[in-house]
């Protein structure tokens, strides 16, 4: 009996610093792992002029970030909280929403707060947005560029039936972000009649992730091309024309937060192009966010020559350089105020 005792101290005080342990003898595959982000680096004490009190503040910051074994005790705190408490810990629930079915949305971005229209857009922030797009249509087009923006609608606007019932209270449609901008420029490009017809078996969007799924994808990229399809004699491909297989999202991004990297796959269509459909001999230029990687298959079906820029610098006089015939912007919905960033 007392060596069990006895074994269960040791245990226990083994325990407690299994952090400081693997801090000091350097285990990274406990310390880090790249799904829970960067690091920070050790603190020299040089670096503060002899103040005791800044660098202690520093190196529980470096200790916060890089103690041992960091993923793994996060991991079986998360699910430990989740399982038995039913609750998600606090720097979860401020990322992630849980809707009912398994549905997750994402919180971060005023997502929920804008779906209720509660956030809505400063006039200044509606004039700069509106301001930006006249300004960077008038570039291309007399560069002899189409210019497009597409604006793929957030997870929650098309499956608001799994938002908690909280969240459907209040709701003031004509205050929303993209509301505000459509009323001032319907050029915008916002598929979120064309996805709400087309709901059914198959997922628009990704129930433990925020992307739209290759399905959800097609009729964004649909009512993107019938967009073009006024300016060019090009339509939008049917997808009996393309090639359908299985896609698996191995780590969705909303399931990863919230069980802090245990896999929890999601199995959706993909579709690929088929040798046999004849493509366009227009150049076009597309620069969008991560919703952007679900496009790809339609885009580059449709054409020959598709460049494909993702998020980061819009440098407009660098792709007019490149003389594309058509340009187009995607951007998410919540990401709205940085279309032009």
């Amino acid at each position: 009996m007392k060596f069990k005792g006895n074994f269960l101290i040791i245990f226990f005080v083994i325990f407690l610093y299994l952090p400081v342990i693997g801090l000091i003898f350097d285990f990274k595959s406990g310390i880090y792992d790249p799904r829970l982000g960067s690091t920070k680096p050790f603190p020299e004490f040089k670096d503060y002029s002899g103040n005791i009190g800044k660098f202690c503040d520093a190196f529980f910051e470096y200790y916060e970030d890089n103690f041992g074994f960091k993923y793994y005790f996060m991991k079986f705190a998360s699910n430990l909280k989740i399982k038995l408490f039913k609750t998600y810990p606090k720097n979860i629930d401020v990322k992630v929403l849980k809707g009912t079915d398994g549905w997750l949305f994402y919180k971060l971005g005023n997502e929920p707060e804008d779906f209720q229209g509660r956030v809505p857009l400063s006039n200044s922030m509606l004039n700069r947005l509106i301001g930006d797009y006249e300004d960077n249509l008038q570039f291309f087009n007399s560069r002899g560029i189409k210019f497009y923006v597409l604006i793929p609608p957030d997870k929650s606007v098309v499956y608001q039936e799994y938002l908690p019932p909280s969240i459907i209270y209040g709701i003031k449609s004509n205050k929303t972000k993209i509301s505000q901008l459509l009323a001032l420029n319907s050029d915008f490009i916002y598929p979120k009649k064309e996805l709400l017809e087309n709901k059914g078996d198959e997922l628009l969007y990704f129930k433990t992730d925020t992307h739209w799924t290759f399905y959800g994808a097609y009729f964004g990229y649909k009512a993107l091309m019938n967009k073009i399809g006024q300016d060019f004699n090009i339509k939008p491909l049917e997808l009996s024309r393309m090639q359908k297989s299985e896609h698996i999202r191995t780590i969705p991004d909303l399931a990863n937060i919230v069980d802090v990297g245990t896999d929890k796959p999601e199995k959706v269509p993909v579709y690929r192009c088929d040798k046999t459909v004849k493509k366009s001999g227009l150049k076009v230029t597309i620069y969008g966010d991560s919703f952007l990687e679900f496009l790809t298959p339609y885009i580059a079906c449709t054409f020959e020559q598709a460049r494909f820029i993702n998020v980061g610098h819009f440098d407009r006089d660098k792709i007019a350089e490149d003389k594309p015939d058509i340009v187009i912007i995607e951007i998410v919905q919540r990401n709205l105020k940085h279309m032009f960033d």
